[in-house]
């Protein structure tokens, strides 16, 4: 990869330095016989030399050198290629960028004819060509890097994405931890104008902490329908608080050279700074857009004037209907890494909704994401469930990635003409969520109006509802207490068949002529005719009250 760094230091430049004639190369072991440009652009990291070590600061591999009688051998310790992620912290130094260790994949051995000079002096004088080569690259690299850091123009607003592009000849661009652009320097092996990329899961970023050696370069790839197919790299950058983004680079992982590697690693602070200020900012603007929401979920606005106009400082138009909805990830506790993977999910799912249903909002309210979208004309009630599907695609993508495996429940509020009644349908969203998982387990999603008549028990004295059920079904309780029948469940699956008796049988795998004897003995125990309607109601809300108790709190 040419770029204006100087090139990093390899084998080959020794040899030619110092006029080694090969005598043979071979692999260590089963390995095969590598061709001799691969083993002369050997990267240097580490160098031993008559029991001394020389540890450069760009990434690579170890150098022995031995003295042979009329030999001189040469052993390469190849490094692992790197998928590696660099942790950039405000105390982080160019150093840490680089490993101090090399892990070997494999080796090569590469025998010279011996110099002319005494084995001592050929030592030393390896080792004072070595520190002027060191010395030129980094006065080098220092002299780029200080071009950036000390012009003013770049602590004010202007990116040091272009500078880059230039010392590195490739394109370059940088991204948030949602892979949205936030600048690109495209042309030479970038398109002109910014594609969507695919940058590692957020897992593999992590784990490549703790088992990389090398500096931040990962393989990355441009989405199949773009129809890019250049090289791309990816440099993870790190904080304390975690994945800042991504600094995208038009060329492959393994033609960055050392030199290259490591000047990105002395600059990733520099660019690290731009990531945090655009976190700053969008942390800001999510803060106004957390407080706007609580003030219009819980009605502390005046009238719908105010709601429209101050939706419009962020782009939001208020003067159309909204669906709004509120889920909740199954299982989810509130632990720090349950919150970590739940601030991802808002954090994607929000980016998707900017790009491709603009005026949608998805903010956390309660350790629950909450969803406003806009609806261009009214829909009827009954296309509420519908429309909300559609629109919440991004949310079951991104939920694969963030809570793989688990089910994110999501409930649905009633459809109202204006803004004025967002509050209502976000309490009904919250009320289908809640019950929606008790008395649907299997949907994801639950609108307000498949709730019937709980809905409006809910609502009622706990201890009014209690009264009720033991009036209507307490002998039944009491005989199932100390009987095995299960006659309130029998009972409660027969009324939601709608008096089905094949579907109730299949459903509590009884045979339809046991689940008449049990319908027969309830009906003893009670002293009522349960095929009449008004007993009917009157049981199937006294059983129904029973399931909503499994939300009171003690």
């Amino acid at each position: 990869m040419p770029s204006r760094l100087p090139r990093g230091i390899t084998l080959g430049d020794l040899s030619e330095s110092f006029k080694l004639e090969l005598v043979s190369l071979s692999g260590a072991g089963s390995e095969p016989q590598p061709a001799q440009e691969e083993v002369y652009a050997f990267p240097v990291h580490i160098l031993r030399l008559d029991r001394k070590e020389h540890v450069l600061p760009f990434p690579g591999g170890e150098l022995v050198f031995t003295e042979q009688d009329s030999l001189l051998e040469v052993e390469l310790g190849f490094p692992t290629p790197a998928a590696a992620a660099v942790v950039v912290t405000p105390n982080a130094t160019p150093a840490a960028t680089a490993t101090a260790a090399t892990v070997v994949a494999k080796k090569v051995r590469v025998l010279f004819a011996r110099p002319k000079s005494p084995w001592a002096g050929f030592c030393l004088a390896v080792e004072d060509w070595l520190t002027r080569e060191e010395g030129h690259i980094l006065t080098a690299c220092e002299t780029y890097f200080s071009s950036l850091s000390q012009d003013p123009s770049y602590r004010y607003g202007r990116s040091v994405v272009p500078a880059l592009k230039e010392i590195l000849d490739c394109g370059v661009f940088l991204a948030d931890n949602r892979q949205e652009v936030l600048e690109w320097a495209g042309g030479n092996g970038l398109p002109e104008r910014p594609l969507p990329f695919v940058a590692p899961p957020v897992d593999s970023v992590n784990s490549a902490l703790v088992s990389s050696v090398d500096v931040p370069v990962f393989p990355g790839f441009w989405q199949e329908e773009e129809g890019w197919d250049s090289p791309l790299s990816l440099c993870p950058l790190f904080g304390e608080q975690g994945l800042l983004g991504y600094l995208g680079l038009g060329v492959s992982e393994s033609a960055f050279g050392s030199v290259e590697r490591y000047f990105v690693g002395k600059t990733g602070p520099l660019v690290a700074l731009e990531l945090l200020k655009n976190q700053c900012v969008r942390d800001s603007e999510r803060q106004h857009h957390r407080d706007f929401l609580f003030d219009l979920l819980y009605n502390n606005f005046d009238s719908l004037e105010v709601i429209c106009s101050r939706g419009k400082l962020w782009g939001w138009d208020f003067s159309k209907p909204h669906v709004i909805a509120v889920a909740e990830a199954e299982g989810f506790s509130a632990l720090p890494a349950e919150r970590q993977r739940l601030a991802g999910l808002i954090s994607q799912v929000s980016h998707s909704l900017s790009n491709f249903r603009p005026g949608s909002i998805c903010l956390e309210r309660n350790d629950q994401p909450v969803f406003l979208f806009p609806l261009k004309e009214s829909i009827a009630q009954s296309q509420a469930a519908s429309a909300a599907e559609e629109f919440l695609k991004p949310v079951w993508k991104a939920a694969e990635r963030f809570f793989p495996g688990r089910k994110i429940y999501v409930g649905v509020g009633s459809l109202y003409p204006t803004a004025r009644e967002i509050p209502r349908s976000f309490q009904e969203a919250r009320a289908a969520l809640e019950l929606g998982r008790l008395l649907f387990p299997d949907k994801r999603l639950t609108t307000f109006a498949e709730l019937g008549i709980m809905r409006l028990l809910q609502k009622l004295d706990h201890q009014e509802l209690e009264d009720f059920r033991q009036e209507t079904v307490g002998s039944l309780l009491a005989f199932d207490r100390e009987g095995n029948l299960d006659l309130e469940q029998t009972l409660l699956t027969y009324f939601l068949c709608s008096g089905d008796l094949n579907l109730a049988a299949q459903k509590l795998f009884l045979h339809p002529n046991t689940l008449r004897y049990r319908l027969k003995k309830a009906a003893e125990v009670l002293d009522k005719d349960i095929f009449r309607l008004d007993n009917q109601v009157s049981l199937f809300i006294g059983l129904q009250i029973g399931r909503l108790k499994a939300l009171w709190s003690e």
